[in-house]
């Protein structure tokens, strides 16, 4: 399958016309071992043929069948062209993908580019990226979410054998808008993977509009291959946005309660097992958020821990918000919702946990989640405060400090400069990468354990919240979906604190955007366990600590 990274993409390009471009991708692709002298000859033969541009600023050029033979190794190589070059008829390419493929692989990558393909300055966007990172980031497009809902739920379907009912499952991915009407036919090609208690799993990734997963049940009892057949998934796969799934999905058959799949009369069964889209009559409730700060990290941190004491899925939301719900029991969610004080609050829970849940959350939301409240006047919701713009002061100008502290002090500058820490962007294997992932974070756990156990109770507070973040569901599910796209353990770790980071900066409310400083400092010190760099040695005699940028922690320690 071709992939995009940040290692293929060669930045800042330039060629006269479509002729040099071509032989700067031929020359790459060879010098790359990924093809053979001779394969600008196919390039050039194939835009004889027709052009290669897929609109939006974006060509990819690869070769003709007759050239198959001159190929490696499957992989692309981007080189961008911020200049622009003419591909012919006045359409500009500020990306070429050159596609060295012994097959029709690259059928596959223009599926994953067409998610891009509809955003409407892309091309602009493009010739402007100034990293690679930036660039591939425009090209991945905007994250799609596995479609899992009641209308991809099929039970007590007719169906005379195998082969009806995975064409019934496609027919549903279908009509869901998940699949084209090929679908059904390439997925009655792929060879079917049982799962054990009688379910079966058949996947595609061809002919695929968004990622999707039905599950279909026959009304009779069948067998495929002499074995039981008493429910079949059939996943239209783009990406890995079907990982998260596909481990619960393990967890159900490991405990053995496959049979609460396929004995199931509902839909909603269905999704309560499989965490799938809840159905709108899950109970709700509502209560306004009573905080002087709002929901911050540290009532935050109470409700995130007061939810995991029940084994559903318990979601919130701001009512009247276009935000989607998020797990209540991850903090970092809980946090991106910037929630103020007298904003409505929305508890969603499945049926199984909903009456015991939604009474206990509502109870503590209103009794201020472990700080003084005062009562709300009888008002609307309160307005976002407004944003202060800040200005610079003037060169030369004299400034006034405030003292930390009163009395002067004297002695050695003790300067920590913040390392810039490299680390490769791809792993091994993703089981090796989570392997070592999950030992620099229970290192870091320990470390602040042992801050909290040495620390006063606020100081400790800080400690105890940081190791909350660590825990996080939330950040771990991000990083696993990376983690299997090839990703090193320190990469994908540092993407997802910095998305998280900078979705808290973007609030506007002051008190919960500095929670960016926490999710970072966390960030750092998972990623120096991961890399093997040491702290610095703090000197035994006094000093004066200088710094460029201090974080929750380093405070906390002083």
């Amino acid at each position: 399958m071709l992939e995009l990274a940040v290692e293929q993409i060669a930045m800042g390009q330039r060629a006269a016309d479509k002729g040099e471009a071509l032989a700067l991708l031929a020359d790459r692709l060879v010098a790359d071992g990924l093809v053979a002298e001779g394969y600008l000859a196919g390039l050039q033969a194939r835009e004889a043929q027709g052009s290669t541009f897929l609109g939006q600023g974006i060509a990819i050029p690869h070769g003709t069948p007759q050239t198959r033979a001159l190929v490696y190794a499957t992989g692309v190589r981007l080189l961008q062209f911020p200049d622009g070059v003419d591909w012919g008829d006045g359409q500009i390419v500020y990306l070429a993908i050159g596609i060295a493929a012994r097959s029709d692989e690259h059928l596959r990558l223009l599926q994953l580019l067409t998610r891009a393909l509809g955003e409407t300055d892309l091309a602009e966007a493009l010739r402007r990226a100034s990293s690679a990172e930036a660039l591939l980031k425009l090209l991945q497009g905007a994250p799609r979410e596995l479609a899992l809902d009641a209308q991809l739920v099929g039970l007590n379907l007719a169906a005379e054998d195998f082969d009806e009912l995975a064409w019934r499952g496609a027919r549903l991915l279908q009509r869901g808008g998940c699949a084209d009407s090929g679908f059904a036919a390439v997925l009655q090609q792929t060879e079917p993977l049982p799962l054990g208690e009688g379910l079966w799993w058949l996947h595609s990734e061809r002919e695929v509009r968004q990622p999707g997963l039905a599950f279909v049940t026959p009304q009779q009892p069948l067998r495929y291959r002499d074995q039981p057949l008493n429910g079949l998934f059939c996943l239209a796969s783009l990406g890995a946005a079907h990982q998260a799934l596909l481990e619960r999905l393990c967890e159900v058959l490991i405990e053995g309660r496959g049979q609460m799949l396929y004995q199931a009369t509902s839909s909603r069964a269905v999704l309560e097992v499989l965490g799938g889209e809840a159905p709108a009559d899950w109970p709700s409730a509502r209560v306004v958020l009573a905080n002087a700060h709002g929901l911050h990290a540290r009532p935050a941190k109470a409700l995130a821990q007061l939810a995991k004491g029940f084994e559903g899925e318990i979601r919130i939301r701001l009512h009247d918000s276009a935000q989607p719900a998020v797990s209540v029991k991850s903090l970092s969610k809980l946090l991106s919702l910037g929630a103020r004080r007298g904003q409505v609050l929305e508890l969603i829970a499945e049926p199984g946990v909903a009456a015991d849940a939604l009474p206990v959350l509502l109870a503590a939301i209103e009794q201020g989640l472990g700080e003084e409240v005062e009562p709300l006047p009888q008002t609307a919701a309160v307005e976002p405060p407004p944003i202060e713009t800040l200005q610079a002061p003037a060169p030369g100008s004299t400034l006034q400090g405030v003292a930390a502290a009163p009395g002067i002090a004297s002695g050695p500058a003790h300067v920590c400069v913040e390392r810039e820490i490299d680390y490769p962007l791809r792993g091994e294997s993703p089981g090796q990468e989570r392997a070592r992932l999950r030992v620099a974070i229970d290192k870091v756990h320990a470390d602040l354990q042992a801050l909290v156990q040495r620390s006063d109770k606020a100081i400790g507070e800080i400690f105890i919240t940081h190791q909350e973040m660590l825990a996080d569901p939330a950040l771990t599910d991000d990083v696993e979906v990376r983690l299997a796209q090839g990703e090193s353990a320190a990469a994908a770790w540092m993407a997802v604190i910095e998305s998280a980071a900078r979705q808290q900066e973007a609030l506007h409310d002051a008190l919960l955007a500095e929670r960016a400083a926490d999710l970072r400092d966390i960030g750092r010190r998972v990623l120096a366990q991961l890399c093997g760099v040491q702290t610095v040695v703090e000197p035994e005699q006094p000093y004066v600590l200088v710094m460029a940028e201090m974080g929750p922690s380093d405070v906390a320690r002083l």
